[in-house]
């Protein structure tokens, strides 16, 4: 990116609001994606489903999320995202009403999926708007800041979630979710603007055809990059907390160890809590440090020791087991700096498709992890007086993955380059 520019910008009014708003977004679609974990016995008895096909229904979600990544940030790049993240917003509302309309798993899944499609364009949205407004020393901050937003989505979720179903049912509880979306989607329209003068391009300065084939050039550069790999690998291995675990998983583990299901909501929020005060902090350290590389390093290993506590010793004692989760996913919410690592090594003009080829490859846990859990768990199911029985074993066993995951993560960090922007980009 051209420094002269990028000293034209200033944490004014006009940025903090356009990056606050696209931030919101990511919070709210976020809110709606982790609904499954929060509903799983209702929506297991609603739609009769086995273990594997609930978590299939969740994954639905990144069936849509994952491809799309790419085609997204090329978009934000062209059109910027005020129109994209509105039209985000509205398909985030209607795959809520779907879901919530139907008693046909096909139509949940249609409604899962379209959630996925408009969910989306939230988090490269942020990216973008930031790489736009706000100087880039802010970058990694902003990532992880946007980060923490989501996953206290998550939170609210497990929280807010659980106490309005029991006052007005699952199906109630998402209409109201809906209503609050075109809410924000109104206010996305009318307040959200693209960027900053100096940010917009005159459209005759370069005809479409050139553009798309500059985005191709610069797609087919990012694809053929082994350092774009090994950051999305590390980031799709430090996510699997969240996508394997918190997002589907966490509360039916904690309940079958013995917590209640007030307090395995309460587990499963210490997991986005703990990714929620790391993410922005990690950004902090690594200016702090000029380094992407080592924090990634430490995080990774901090996290596999803590996680594998969690899954192999779990205990009912509340202190240790909400402890052992916020710390797994303190460390591992080290994942942020990938995204810092995509901006510091590809050029300004795709910087939206840098970040979301990266942000596909860490959304790959999403779409294999839970069908897989799912389908490890329901071999393990024992039936004893008509009824399926799990047992804490079944469970550390199919979640073995996550500190395994974590410790490939740290073995991958070891083989980064180093990107700190004030080192060459790779991508040139």
């Amino acid at each position: 990116m051209n420094k002269t520019k990028d000293r034209t910008k200033a944490v004014t009014g006009s940025a903090v609001t356009m990056c606050v708003l696209a931030i919101l977004f990511y919070y709210y679609e976020y809110y709606l994606r982790v609904a499954p974990s929060v509903m799983s016995s209702e929506l297991k008895l609603t739609f009769n489903l086995s273990e594997a096909a609930f978590g299939n229904l969740a994954a639905f979600f990144y069936y849509a999320y994952t491809p799309m990544q790419i085609p997204v940030g090329m978009m934000m790049d062209r059109f910027g995202p005020r129109r994209l993240l509105t039209f985000a917003c509205f398909l985030c509302v209607l795959g809520t009403v779907l879901f919530g309309i139907t008693g046909q798993f096909w139509i949940a899944a249609m409604g899962r999926f379209l959630l996925g499609f408009g969910s989306a364009f939230a988090y490269v949205g942020v990216l973008k708007l930031s790489n736009v407004w706000l100087p880039k020393k802010y970058f990694a901050f902003m990532a992880g800041l946007c980060t923490t937003l989501g996953m206290f989505g998550g939170i609210s979720c497990a929280v807010l979630m659980s106490h309005l179903m029991l006052r007005m049912g699952w199906q109630s509880t998402l209409y109201y979710s809906a209503a609050a979306g075109i809410v924000l989607m109104l206010i996305l329209w009318l307040v959200l603007r693209d960027g900053t003068r100096h940010e917009k391009q005159d459209p005759s300065e370069m005809d479409l055809a050139h553009e798309v084939h500059l985005k191709l050039t610069g797609l087919k550069q990012i694809i053929c990059s082994s350092q774009m790999w090994i950051t999305g690998l590390i980031g799709l291995l430090t996510f699997l907390p969240i996508t394997g675990f918190a997002e589907i998983w966490a509360m039916s583990f904690l309940e079958t160890v013995g917590l209640s299901k007030f307090d395995a909501a309460t587990g499963a929020s210490m997991l986005f809590l703990g990714f929620a005060v790391g993410a922005p902090l990690w950004g902090i350290i690594s200016d702090a440090m000029q380094s992407r590389r080592i924090p990634l390093i430490i995080g990774s290993f901090l996290a596999a020791s803590f996680m594998a506590l969690v899954v192999f010793m779990p205990t009912t004692s509340l202190i240790w087991m909400y402890s052992l989760l916020f710390l797994s996913s303190f460390f591992a919410s080290v994942e942020i700096l990938i995204f810092a690592v995509s901006n510091d090594i590809s050029r300004h003009s795709v910087s939206a498709t840098a970040i979301a080829f990266t942000n596909m490859v860490v959304m790959v846990g999403g779409v294999l992890l839970p069908p897989l859990i799912g389908k490890i768990l329901d071999d393990a199911i024992l039936v004893v007086n008509n009824s399926p029985v799990l047992t804490v074993y079944d469970f550390s066993i199919a979640l073995a993955v996550l500190p395994l995951g974590l410790v490939l993560s740290g073995i991958l960090s070891l083989f980064l380059r180093e990107s700190y922007h004030k080192h060459p980009k790779v991508i040139k």
